[in-house]
């Protein structure tokens, strides 16, 4: 009579909970994840690590990460929270922030100084759009000012940056 193999009679696995926050270095996406990690010894003696985001089966974030935004691969893993506390310091600055407009800047250098008095007087411009008193071609309208940039990450974290 053959026997049949008994239930053996393995360890139960140890289940670790672990958090990581990552941002790209390609798109200067950055995301958070909080992993299950399942340690358990295989048939020949090792280690053996299963992770699991939301329940479900995922590769170790640790070997291979890509980016999720743009499917870089060049990812920097950081402890939890970092992701969450530069969004949110950033946040606070821009509510701190005043509404109204700054006024223009001083300029820092003799050279620039000059040319800003000199706009200063081409800018006199009388009823009939002619200049008064300065010789060439009138200026230009005043640019319109630029947008807000989005928030990304901070700069050096785009250094490393592959293009092709």
């Amino acid at each position: 009579m053959s026997e049949t193999s008994a239930p053996s009679s393995r360890p139960p696995m140890e289940t670790a909970h672990e958090a990581y926050s990552f941002a790209c270095l390609n798109c200067g996406y950055g995301w958070e994840q909080a992993y299950e990690i399942e340690h358990a010894v295989d048939v020949n003696g090792r280690m053996v690590y299963r992770y699991r985001a939301n329940g479900v089966p995922v590769p170790s974030p640790l070997t291979h990460p890509s980016c999720p935004g743009c499917g870089g691969e060049h990812v920097r893993i950081m402890a939890a929270g970092r992701v969450a506390s530069a969004v949110a310091s950033w946040s606070a600055a821009q509510a701190a922030a005043p509404a109204t407009p700054r006024p223009p800047r001083e300029p820092r250098h003799p050279r620039a100084a000059a040319k800003a008095t000199s706009g200063e007087k081409a800018a006199e411009v009388n009823a009939e759009g002619n200049a008064e008193g300065v010789e060439g071609p009138t200026p230009l309208a005043p640019a319109e000012p630029r947008p807000r940039r989005r928030l990304h990450l901070p700069f050096h974290w785009h250094l490393r940056r592959r293009h092709g």
